[in-house]
């Protein structure tokens, strides 16, 4: 499949959360958990970074707690280059994905199911981060009436190094710059978080949070308030692999999508 052309990235917060969307950017989720690219999170940001308290910014870089981020694909196949980097601390992000598709509102699933867009399922924890994280998306994409992803173990020591790489860069910098693959075709990204359960029970449920896209042609600012929403709802997707760090006592997550 090609690369994206899209990308979000969210951050938690202790107070509340950010979320920021740019082509290739990075932005936090709003809540009132400690990290995520959303750490603590405290207000949204449309490109940029989060305010202090509640308040959102049209541009800058994330703040250190909370947050999320959507941007684009890599370059070379039609995404942007990345515009803003996670902040220290808090967030989501993701990146990739085609925009517009997939949980658009109003519409049912086979057998009559009707999409719950304000679904806030409990979360899994069996201990196994992998698996609970692929749980954790199917959960959501089930909320919509969409068919589960299957777990691709193969992207997973990708999506590691991923994780592991873009705390001294930037959101999506490992995926931009295509340092490993199997990569995907979009990705997501928590950077920031104080915990694995913090990262599956809080950013997962934020990304899912910024709901569907007013239209189907959903780009630029659109893309920048729905990025992760339309990443893990994507019907062109058929496997997920997540991916994890903990760099300076902080944990970075991936969600990579194929």
């Amino acid at each position: 499949m090609s690369r994206p052309l899209t990308r979000a990235s969210l951050r938690p917060a202790t107070a509340a959360l950010a979320t920021l969307a740019a082509v290739l950017g990075c932005s936090s989720p709003s809540g009132t958990s400690p990290s995520m690219d959303a750490s603590d999170g405290d207000g949204i940001t449309a490109s940029g970074g989060v305010s202090g308290s509640g308040g959102t910014t049209a541009s800058g870089g994330a703040s250190g707690s909370g947050g999320t981020t959507a941007s684009g694909g890599r370059p070379g196949s039609g995404g942007a280059r990345p515009a803003g980097g996670a902040s220290g601390s808090g967030g989501t992000t993701a990146s990739g994905g085609a925009s517009g598709s997939g949980g658009t509102p109003g519409s049912a699933g086979a057998g009559g199911c009707t999409p719950d867009y304000a679904c806030k399922p409990t979360a899994p924890s069996t201990g196994d981060y992998y698996a609970d994280c692929v749980a954790r998306v199917n959960q959501f994409r089930a909320c919509v009436c969409l068919p589960p992803l299957a777990r691709w173990t193969e992207g997973e020591s990708c999506a590691d190094m991923d994780a592991a790489y873009d705390p001294s860069h930037s959101a999506h910098a490992g995926f931009v710059a295509g340092i490993c693959s199997p990569e995907g075709n979009a990705q997501d990204e928590c950077p920031g978080y104080s915990s694995e359960t913090q990262v599956v029970s809080l950013c997962i449920q934020q990304m899912f949070d910024e709901g569907p896209p007013p239209t189907a042609d959903c780009t630029g600012d659109c893309y920048q308030m729905h990025g992760h929403y339309i990443n893990m709802t994507n019907t062109r997707y058929t496997k997920i692999a997540c991916g994890i760090a903990t760099v300076s006592g902080k944990v970075t997550a991936v969600q990579d999508l194929q």
